[in-house]
Order: structure tokens, then C-alpha cells, then sequence
């Protein structure tokens, strides 16, 4: 009900009936101030005997006879039939003036967010991206605001995003090319001798640079929903074990027990992809935990979707990075100060697999002890 209260088509029928009922109000009311004081006029030309002849016919409730009505247009003549126009006349102008007067107010009521609106999307495109518009109720004109704040907020989102991927496309290209540049001209000049396995360090740079296009097409190809995808059924139990028993070395080597606790679940996906996307999940966890620790990779049902939740036992996160973490090439001032290894598309680019397969990942902080829980939810087959 109230939804249709607030419809702008609603509200201009609401106010035709109620400029509608203004006039009537008006030129009824005229009236009867008009026949009242044109009553008092006549009274007042009337010899006494008439006047109290009227007196005595309107007590006796004779109104209508035709005594009275003689009395009447013997008395009232062409000067009051030429003040009933100028009544008239004054009802049109009084209903207009009012009516003008109410239109302009509650039309400005109604005009009023649209032109704010308007005024704050030309400061938008202008580049003013933090431009939002105060909630304006219900109705057509409140989902209005709210889409333009959506899509305001969207657009510095995306403003944001995309710097941040530019200076970390520029940051992670900038360093192997600079061993590269370096490392082939002392070839050049004959200061690095060839022959001292110098081929394999230039081909780990050419690797780590065709690793990182790869992850940049693969996320175009997903922002742009054009990932090709090879879904079928499979049991991401055994998935995930598998990308257990491929980790184990690396956990090892960073002094951290990797456990996995399965069930078999059956969904419809890319199991490649999913693959790529608990190895990353894994990848980040090891990177975060302290040695003698734990990393728990458990996959279980619930509320009809496939979970993979990969657990550590580090320090967790701070809540305000909790969105920005899934920004490409973002990475938390806590892994800068530590010295963690890593471009900070790993996140990034197992999110939009997951949202390319319906799926998406959360991340949240544990509650029975420190450390952080990062999920993979896909739906059941």
C-alpha cells in the first residue's frame, strides 16, 4: 500500500482530485459568502415594512413561496446581478492562485530528488565519484536514489579497482623485466658467463612473467564472462584430496602440517578450475601460518552447497580488508611488513573462478582460536 502511495503516477491523480476538491471548496464557499452578503445588501435598500414582511416570511419557513421571491427580484435589480460577477470572477481567481500555489508546492516535492539526481549524476560524470544522494522514501523516486547510489558506489569501486590493478600490473612486470634487462646485458658485454646456468635463471623470469599473463587473461576472460569452462559432475572430495597430497611438500617445507577431512559431495563444475581454486585457497593459507601449525582443508555440506573451507592458524585479518583482499594485485599491509612472497592475484582470481561457476568464497575470521576461514561454496549437483 505504501509502495503505491509513493508512485509518481499515484501522487499526480492525487493531486488532480485534490486541486479538484480545492476549486469545489472554493467556489462553494464564495457562494455562500456571495448570497450571504448580497442577503444583507437588499436587506439594507428595503423600507422597514418589507424588510420585516422578509423577516417574518423566512421565520415561518416560506422560503420558496412567491411572496418571497417577489420581495427578492424586486430588490436585488442589475447592480446585484453585476456584483455576482465580480464574485464570480473572484472564486476563478482565488481557485487559481491557491490551486497554482498547491500544484507548484507539491510538484516541486515530487521534482525535487529527480532534479538532485540529475545534478549529481553531471557531478559524477565529471569525476566526482563519491557523490550519494540522501534516501528519499519509498516509491518510484527512492528506488531511483538508491540506484544511483548503487551504481555510484559501483563506479568508485571500480575507479579504485582499476588503479590498483594498474600499479600492480606495473609493479610485478617491473621486476622480473629489470632481472631480465639486467641479466642479458651482462651476456651482452660478456661480464655473466654463459655457461653458469645463467639460461635457467632467465627462463624462471620468463616463467614468473608468463604465469602472471596467464592470471590476467584468465581474469579478463572471467570479468568479461567469456571463461571457457569444462563443467561436469565430479566428487570434489577427491579433488581437494588431491590438491592435499600436491601441497604436502610445500607445507612441509614452510613447517606446517596440512590436514584434510572430506566427505563425498557431487558437484557440477570445472574441476580443473576448481582445483585452481583450493590450491590458491591452500597456497594463501601456508603462506600465513605460523611454523608447528595447523592448515585444515574440510569439505562438508550444507543448505544445498558444496563447502570447502581451508582454516590457519595465524593471525587473521583486519575486518576493513575483508572486501578489498579480493582486489587483483591488492595485498594487506601486515604481508608488506613480513615480507610474505606473493602478487596478490591468488584471491582475486579464485573469486571470479568461483563466481564464473555460480560459486562464491567468503573469508571470516575464526572463533575458537586466531586465524582466518576462507570457503569455497559451490551448489550440489
Amino acid at each position: 500500500m505504501a509502495w503505491g502511495l509513493n508512485r509518481i503516477s499515484t501522487r499526480l491523480w492525487a493531486l488532480t482530485a485534490f486541486m479538484s476538491v480545492v476549486t469545489l471548496v472554493v467556489g462553494v464557499s464564495s457562494f455562500y459568502f456571495a448570497t450571504y452578503f448580497e442577503m444583507l445588501g437588499m436587506k439594507e435598500r428595503m423600507p422597514p415594512g418589507i424588510r420585516a414582511e422578509l423577516e417574518e416570511i423566512v421565520a415561518r419557513g416560506e422560503k420558496g413561496s412567491d411572496r418571497y421571491y417577489e420581495i427578492y427580484d424586486r430588490y436585488t435589480g442589475d447592480e446585484i446581478q453585476t456584483q455576482d460577477l465580480g464574485f464570480i470572477f473572484m472564486i476563478a481567481v482565488v481557485s487559481t492562485v491557491v490551486g497554482s500555489g498547491l500544484s507548484f508546492f507539491i510538484s516541486r516535492r515530487i521534482s525535487g530528488p529527480i532534479t538532485e539526481v540529475a545534478r549529481a549524476a553531471t557531478r559524477v560524470s565529471r569525476g566526482e565519484r563519491a557523490v550519494r544522494i540522501e534516501h528519499a522514501g519509498a516509491g518510484e523516486i527512492g528506488d531511483l536514489v538508491s540506484s544511483f547510489n548503487k551504481m555510484a558506489s559501483e563506479i568508485e569501486s571500480y575507479e579504485r579497482e582499476r588503479t590498483v590493478l594498474t600499479a600492480g600490473i606495473a609493479h610485478e612486470l617491473r621486476t622480473p623485466l629489470t632481472i631480465l634487462k639486467g641479466r642479458l646485458h651482462g651476456l651482452s658485454d660478456g661480464v655473466i658467463d654463459p655457461e653458469a646456468g645463467e639460461a635457467d635463471r632467465l627462463l624462471r623470469q620468463v616463467d614468473q612473467l608468463l604465469r602472471l599473463v596467464e592470471d590476467l587473461r584468465t581474469l579478463a576472460h572471467a570479468d568479461a564472462g567469456e571463461l571457457q569452462l569444462d563443467l561436469r559432475r565430479f566428487d570434489l572430495g577427491a579433488v581437494c584430496q588431491t590438491v592435499a597430497a600436491d601441497l604436502r611438500p610445500q607445507a612441509a617445507s614452510a613447517k606446517v602440517e596440512l590436514i584434510c577431512e572430506v566427505e563425498p559431495l557431487t558437484v557440477r563444475a570445472d574441476p580443473l578450475r576448481v582445483a585452481q581454486i583450493v590450491t590458491n585457497l591452500v597456497t594463501n593459507a601456508i603462506k600465513h601460518a605460523p611454523e608447528a601449525s595447523k592448515v585444515h582443508i574440510e569439505v562438508k555440506s550444507g543448505e544445498r552447497k558444496a563447502i570447502v573451507s581451508v582454516s590457519d592458524e595465524g593471525t587473521g585479518f583486519v575486518e576493513a580488508d575483508r572486501l578489498r583482499m579480493f582486489v587483483p594485485f591488492w595485498r594487506a599491509g601486515a604481508d608488506k611488513a613480513a615480507g610474505r612472497p606473493g602478487s596478490g592475484m591468488g584471491l582475486a582470481l579464485a573469486s571470479k573462478l568461483a563466481e564464473a561457476q555460480g560459486g562464491r568464497i567468503s573469508a571470516e575470521n575464526r572463533t575458537d582460536r586466531s586465524g582466518a576461514r576462507f570457503s569455497l561454496l559451490l551448489p550440489l549437483a
